[in-house]
């Protein structure tokens, strides 16, 4: 009898701190504390209205000069992981694509704008 009491304290502790810890981090999708948390659902992690990419026009300049660049980055990531794939590529081919894609790779971070970013977050995030 003794060791059902105690079974059912240590049951009942952990589903209370699981339930406490579920509203606490905002258990409807939310990544914050609590639902609502600091300006809104998802506010600062790309998931708000008007983060990133969103009809604010932060980086659309940057996107519309960068599309064509983006799909051969797109396109080369796509042929390297083919290759990858495939038994008969020799490693020389599997070097080149990937050179070829860190060129691309630096072409783009040279167009992008440089904004507030301060290490963590990336530059989604809003302070």
């Amino acid at each position: 009898m003794k060791r059902l009491a105690v079974f059912l304290t240590v049951l009942t502790v952990v589903a209370t701190v699981g339930l406490a810890s579920a509203h606490w981090w905002g258990g409807a999708g939310t990544w914050g504390m609590g639902p609502g948390w600091m300006m809104g659902y998802g506010a600062g992690f790309c998931g708000g209205p008007g983060a990133c990419f969103g009809p604010y026009g932060y980086d659309q300049k940057f996107l519309e000069e960068t599309r064509e660049l983006r799909k051969q980055l797109n396109d080369k990531r796509f042929e390297y992981f083919e290759a990858l794939r495939d038994p008969n590529t020799t490693p020389e081919t599997i070097e080149k694509l990937e050179k070829e894609i860190y060129d691309l790779q630096q072409k783009l971070y040279a167009k992008a704008p440089r904004r507030g970013y301060r290490g963590f977050g990336g530059p989604c995030w809003t302070y």
